[in-house]
């Protein structure tokens, strides 16, 4: 047990320190943003005016996931 607490505490230690080496050159860990900054301000202001979200996602340059189809319920049979 004492190894596997070891291996984790390296683990995190080797962790850490990728995410300090990259932040010092300026890199920033996570996902890239769906939405372009630029756009971000006009879609939350379309938004709270009242647009759906399901129209904001059908602009041009939104991404669009894809659709969600919901399989009807399976009945159990007596």
């Amino acid at each position: 047990m004492a190894q596997t607490l070891a291996a984790g505490e390296l683990q995190r230690e080797l962790t850490y320190d990728g995410l300090r080496a990259a932040d010092a050159k300026g890199n920033k860990g996570g996902r890239r943003p769906a939405i372009k900054a630029d756009k971000t301000d006009d879609v939350r202001a379309a938004y709270l005016d009242g647009r759906s979200i399901a129209a904001l996602a059908g602009d041009p340059g939104t991404a669009q996931g894809p659709p969600r189809v919901r399989e009807p319920r399976r009945r159990a049979h007596d």
